[in-house]
């Protein structure tokens, strides 16, 4: 299974054929993403909360975001399971390959990371 990471500006330059995108975002996406983009939304499960984004953004204060991250989103889920529901993903898409989409650009302070790494998975920007 190959899983990738972006964020949804750059959607309309991957192409809606080749890829399945999972958003991992609760903020709603823009609406030209939804009326235009088929996706998975795993938001739930991986985004960051409300109050979090406001408390500590990750581009303003990576420093506090990270650890509460870790410790309040990925902390609460089973890898295993989460490994699982997304290969199941891919197998009912087509085998096509996973991109995680988020709003931040810069993927250095993005929550996208902190998920690869949760998985143990090189997760590729694109």
């Amino acid at each position: 299974m190959e899983i990738f990471s972006s964020y949804y500006d750059n959607a309309p330059k991957l192409g809606k054929d080749p890829y399945t995108f999972v958003r991992v975002s609760r903020k709603e996406p823009p609406e030209w993403f939804v009326n235009d983009y088929p996706h998975v939304d795993l938001s739930e499960s991986f985004g960051p909360t409300e109050a979090m984004l406001k408390e500590c953004h990750p581009v303003e204060n990576w420093s506090v975001f990270e650890p509460r991250y870790k410790e309040e989103i990925l902390g609460a889920l089973d890898k295993s399971k989460a490994l699982e529901t997304l290969e199941k993903i891919y197998c009912e898409h087509g085998n096509k390959p996973l991109v995680l989409l988020c709003y931040e650009k810069p993927p250095e302070d993005c929550h996208r990371h902190l998920i690869a790494e949760f998985l143990c998975r090189k997760i590729e920007e694109i």
